[in-house]
């Protein structure tokens, strides 16, 4: 909520207004100016504040700064926001985020993120559409913390806004070309341009953005490379004002990719009998002599999206308050071929695809009152609908006979791996929220005031079509596990009873000798049949109390406390015998957090300084599990999290600004019992990993940046950036180094990146020359643990240093 304040304070935030920005060398048409930070305002709390009057975590960036650091993806965003990592299972089209520990481990397309993503207030479900609204931006927002009052969905970790540039009634010009070149034959374009229509009442904006690269992935007899960019979008805009109480800005987006993808590196934790560090293929990349971002992949295929956004937001504005309107529709579609295992081989290749519709309606009232109370209420629906296909290609090639003397639990598989074929899997789902909500603000002095948040949400759930087939090499049908499998047992086949786990089982219980009248594949009669219609349906209150102090006009001190909670899940991943809901379902998560923060405004404005200390109970984690062939939607029981995190920006001189964020993570599963796939005979056997560190949450992460003007003429000025980033050790698995995961890790590193540009003393035109990862780091982004199902471990490498160059022309 807005914070009210004496006459002389708003007359301050005024003058900011008209302040020097953090990024003098980005956005800047000015040469000389005073030593001040520049008011960032954001939309965070659905009003129009400043980042450092409202009593939340949150990072703002503009369409400059992000033009500073050369920011063209998602993954970019957590360079220079606290406690935020990006991961990426499949490059950049489908970021995964984790804020302050809070993540998501599922990499099936039907989940959605803990971290809400939305566009212009149009929420985004799914992950694969996250990465494709990057270009012609006003700012963007990072919320950190669960978003359980104001938001469309509830979020257990946080909210990334993206706010697009919007035409405006002024003269003042808004247009450009942005035009690119680099390494990997890297090339860009990106234009914007608006006009009024109806002077004063009716504005119209367009925008493009075109991106190819050839990839920085070698594939070894292949003249293609994988980690491909192939990125075109466009976005047309309408403002129609026709009077002071009336506001509507439509906007429509369309974009796509269409490129080969990004290839895992294999490595393989197999020591066959002369073929050590082998996957069950005997294949070895260690012996092979491979660069780091090199690959013998023989399965790389097109990674292809598409999303449609259309949103219509409609202002009334009354005397003393307001009503808005924000209704959205998406459409966005995915379909990648992947070489999952890496190797020249056919051991793993997964076909990923999946079409979503999704369209929302919000409707708020927020009072602008002249006393000590103001509230922001309304009532919000949104509707999905995803329909996904999935073709996992196993033991395309054989597995080497020597798997079974160096994993004696293997032998009684073989013979089913010889032809084992595809598993092809449908599943459509069918999501509604329903929720209302308030945000009220009581300012009981000018110093003091308090946040009231409470939300209550109806969410729906249904599972309308599942089915798991298994179908030859070739395409032609096998056998249907889902619905069709009527031996009672949860796995691909029934083999002979070798392990010494499973004899034991038998001694101890001689009834299961009556599984060896079902040995062979567990599929029933081939049939495109739906498993039961499955349907789980919720009710959560959530919402958050807040209370906050300015000591002075420039600093401000606040505590909160919030309950946050995201709706569960169907298991994406596959499996083999008809689940009731209460095995097929994941349920709910939530989180209870206490934060207790800062901010301040510094040495007459240059300096600013804000800093939270956090503590999350979070309980009933969604979390997936692979085991063999098998993926497992799971709860996770409950985890502690606790944290800093401070931020500091710095005038220092006229000429040089410094930036730092700080981030600090404690993290730790309290309750957690995951398969143990070291022993995959036997499906019983279950570990307890308590005690074990939190996903993607590095304990110390931090930033710095610094802007530095070299030359200052009268025809413009020469300014240069380096920033890095660095990322303590991490765990990409929850099992962390127990039971064959110590590699599924990425150690320490640092990042670092650095931009040299002329700006026109007019603000003209800018050529900037750029470096990303200037020390050419080699670091992983992704991993993940298949050594039950495969032999081997997959990774996904972050892109090696690039470089380029850049011309922009403003007009």
């Amino acid at each position: 909520m807005q914070q009210r304040r004496p006459h002389a304070y708003k007359s301050r935030r005024n003058l900011l207004r008209a302040g020097i920005c953090l990024a003098i060398a980005s956005s800047s048409s000015t040469v000389f100016a005073a030593p001040m930070l520049e008011e960032v305002l954001v939309t965070a709390q659905k009003r129009s504040q400043s980042t450092q009057d409202i009593p939340v975590a949150v990072t703002g960036l503009t369409g400059t700064q992000l033009d500073k650091y050369g920011f063209e993806n998602a993954s970019d965003i957590s360079a220079q926001v606290p406690n935020m990592q990006v991961s990426g299972p499949y490059g950049d089209i489908q970021p995964i985020f984790a804020i302050r520990g809070v993540s998501m481990s599922d990499y099936s397309s039907n989940q959605a993120s803990p971290i809400g993503v939305y566009v212009d207030e149009t929420y985004l479900a799914p992950v694969y559409s996250h990465g494709a609204n990057f270009f012609d931006i006003e700012r963007l927002e990072v919320l950190r913390g669960p978003q359980g009052t104001l938001y469309g969905k509830n979020t257990t970790g946080g909210a990334i806004n993206i706010i697009t540039r919007t035409p405006q009634f002024s003269d003042e010009p808004s247009n450009y070309i942005k035009l690119g070149a680099g390494s990997f034959n890297a090339t860009s374009a990106e234009a914007g341009a608006e006009t009024q229509l109806i002077d004063g009442i009716l504005a119209a904006r367009g925008a493009l953005s075109f991106k190819r690269d050839e990839g920085y992935v070698d594939i070894v007899g292949r003249s293609e490379k994988g980690a491909q960019t192939d990125f075109q979008g466009g976005r047309f805009a309408l403002h129609f004002a026709p009077n002071d109480t009336w506001d509507a800005v439509f906007k429509y987006t369309t974009s796509g990719n269409d490129a080969l993808s990004t290839p895992a590196r294999n490595e393989g934790r197999t020591d066959l009998l002369g073929a050590p560090n082998s996957d069950y293929n005997a294949y070895s990349r260690q012996s092979r002599n491979l660069d780091f971002h090199e690959t013998e992949a023989n399965e790389v295929g097109a990674l292809i999206t598409n999303t449609e956004i259309l949103g219509l937001t409609v202002t009334f504005a009354g005397d003393g308050f307001s009503i808005t309107s924000v209704s959205s529709y998406y459409d966005a579609d995915y379909y990648q071929k992947a070489d999952t295992d890496g190797s020249p081989n056919d051991l793993l290749t997964i076909t990923w695809s999946s079409d979503t519709i999704g369209y929302s309606q919000d409707l708020r009232f927020s009072s602008e009152f002249d006393g000590m109370f103001n509230i922001i209420a309304g009532v919000y629906f949104g509707y999905e609908d995803q329909y996904m296909h999935n073709i996992y290609d196993i033991f395309d090639t054989p597995p080497d006979v020597r798997v079974g003397l160096a994993k004696p639990d293997t032998v009684q598989q073989y013979p089913f791996l010889l032809d084992y074929g595809m598993l092809d899997q449908r599943m459509e789902t069918q999501k509604t929220s329903l929720a209302a909500y308030s945000q009220m603000r009581f300012d009981f002095t000018d110093r003091f005031g308090m946040d009231l948040g409470l939300r209550y949400t109806k969410d729906g759930n249904e599972q309308t079509y599942f089915n798991i087939s298994r179908v030859g090499y070739d395409g032609s049908p096998r056998g249907t596990y889902v619905p069709g499998n009527t031996t009672g047992v949860d796995d691909a086949y029934i083999s002979l009873p070798l392990s010494q786990s499973q004899l034991i089982d038998i001694l101890g219980d001689p009834t299961l000798l009556l599984n060896l009248l079902n040995i062979g594949y567990t599929h029933g009669p081939y049939t495109l049949d739906s498993a039961p219609e499955l349907e789980a349906n919720e009710a959560e209150w959530t919402g958050k109390l807040g209370l906050d102090y300015r000591i002075n006009e420039d600093v401000m001190v606040y505590v909160s406390a919030s309950h946050g909670y995201r709706s569960g899940s169907f298991n994406g991943g596959a499996y083999y015998l008809a689940r009731p809901i209460e095995t097929a379902y994941a349920s709910p998560e939530y989180i209870d957090a206490f934060e207790v923060g800062f901010k301040a405004d510094l040495l007459d404005n240059s300096m600013r300084l804000n800093a939270a200390l956090f503590s999350y109970d979070y309980t009933d984690q969604q979390f997936i599990n692979v085991v063999g062939f098998s993926n497992f939607l799971e709860n996770a029981g409950s985890s502690k999290i606790a944290g800093a995190e401070a931020e500091l920006w710095a005038r220092i001189t006229e000429r040089l600004t410094l930036q730092i964020g700080l981030g600090f993570l404690q993290t730790e599963f309290s309750e957690l019992t995951l398969a143990n796939t070291e022993t995959i005979a036997d499906a019983d056997d279950r570990v307890d990993l308590s005690g074990n560190e939190l996903i993607s949450a590095p304990k110390l992460n931090y930033s710095i940046s610094l802007d530095y003007d070299i030359l200052v003429t009268e025809a413009g000025y020469l300014t240069t950036n380096l920033n890095g980033n660095f990322q303590d050790d991490q765990w990409y698995s929850a099992y962390n180094d127990e039971y064959g995961y110590g590699a599924i890790r990425q150690d320490a590193y640092w990042l670092f990146n650095a931009r040299t540009s002329w700006h026109a003393a007019d603000d003209s035109y800018s050529v900037s020359l750029w470096v990303k990862n200037l020390m050419d780091e080699e670091y992983d982004s992704y991993a993940i643990n298949l050594q039950a199902g495969f032999g081997h471990d997959n990774y996904l490498a972050g892109p090696p240093r690039s470089y380029g160059a850049e011309f922009t022309y403003r007009f």
